[in-house]
């Protein structure tokens, strides 16, 4: 059972009893310490998906103790580390799960997730493409996407739409993506689109309220300030605390001052 990417973990998976790794020795049979690796995974994967990280990665490394070849265990303990920032530990785990199971596309996206964190733009990239390239991936669209992000922070533009048209090809409701392509129209000084791939985020996650700020914003660019004024109020309406909240709000005062 492994851990999924940031892009799609779903779920909470708990267990009732732990078996711990001290219980396992030469008394245990293969198939029994097996069991009690595959119950301390499981506690672990729940604690990680409560937010309990720390208390996730004990369990883990317990269940790497007695089944320390297992590709799995090495890719859901590489996903804590990453999440704990502990980037090091997380490289060394992604590369075990991949040399105990080469064909392993999730942890490839995920390997590439890691050195985008890392800002290593180019291994994250061929992290991607070695996901993608296995026809049996079924999320290439989450490759897709990371890969449209690397290339947007090595200033790729291009090549970023691409990648974010072929994850759209794969999963046309994906608001994430949407937003993404907006976010490279917007540089490329392609408002139009930039509006159009908004709004497509507006139509799949309604309640998300990054785009109706970046809609007002790029309304008030383009002088429409009608319709920047009812973007932007609905922003204010979703969101109560921030310096995004600041923001919009300063911009709302002056296209108001402009119509006294």
């Amino acid at each position: 059972m492994a851990i999924r990417t940031i892009n799609n973990i779903i779920g909470i998976f708990l267990l009732t009893s732990l078996l711990l790794a001290g219980c396992a020795g030469s008394s245990l049979k293969t198939g029994d310490t097996k069991a009690s690796a595959r119950a301390l995974e499981d506690m672990g994967i729940a604690l990680v998906r409560q937010g309990n990280l720390r208390g996730g990665l004990e369990n883990l490394l317990k269940a790497e103790e007695l089944d320390p070849k297992n590709p799995d265990l090495h890719h859901e303990l590489a996903i804590v580390y990453r999440d704990l920032q502990e980037y090091v530990l997380s490289l060394q785990h992604f590369k075990r799960a991949l040399n105990l199971r080469p064909k392993f596309p999730e942890a490839q996206n995920n390997l590439g997730t890691l050195y985008i964190l890392m800002k290593e733009w180019d291994l994250a990239i061929e992290s991607f493409q070695n996901a993608i390239s296995n026809i049996l991936y079924q999320a290439p669209e989450f490759a897709y996407n990371n890969m449209g992000f690397a290339y947007y922070n090595k200033g790729l533009y291009e090549k970023a739409i691409e990648s974010y048209q072929k994850a759209l090809a794969a999963l046309p409701a994906y608001p994430a993506c949407y937003a993404n392509l907006g976010l490279v129209y917007e540089k490329m000084n392609m408002y139009e689109d930039a509006i159009n791939s908004y709004n497509n985020v507006i139509r799949y996650a309604p309640k998300d309220p990054g785009p109706y700020l970046r809609l007002g914003q790029i309304y008030y660019k383009l002088g429409r300030m009608n319709d920047a004024s009812k973007m932007l109020r609905q922003y204010l309406n979703m969101v109560k605390t921030g310096a995004d909240r600041e923001e919009a709000q300063k911009l709302l005062d002056t296209i108001d001052s402009k119509k006294k």
